[in-house]
């Protein structure tokens, strides 16, 4: 199994989600993984950085709203593992 692959696994297991069929690369079902909550976009590098751009959240923005859920992103660079989350979305969850 590559990389890639342990870390959709390891996302969708540790969020209490499931695996997108063909890891989200069909307009009509997107995302790496989901639940009922978060549409999850996994990314992992061996690089000391990963470059996150205003298009790319701004295409798993769209896409969690197309499946009704909120948009999250997470990113294991080497072995530090984060998740980004829209303000508005973390204030939200915050607030529950």
């Amino acid at each position: 199994m590559k990389e890639w692959e342990k870390k959709e696994t390891a996302d969708a297991h540790d969020f209490g989600g499931r695996l997108t069929r063909g890891s989200g690369n069909k307009w009509y079902n997107p995302g790496d993984s989901k639940n009922s909550k978060w549409l999850i976009e996994s990314k992992q590098t061996s690089k000391k950085y990963y470059s996150l751009s205003k298009e790319k959240l701004n295409k798993i923005h769209d896409d969690a709203i197309f499946s009704f859920r909120l948009p999250m992103m997470s990113i294991k660079i080497q072995d530090l593992d984060v998740v980004v989350l829209f303000k508005e979305d973390f204030q939200k969850l915050i607030k529950e």
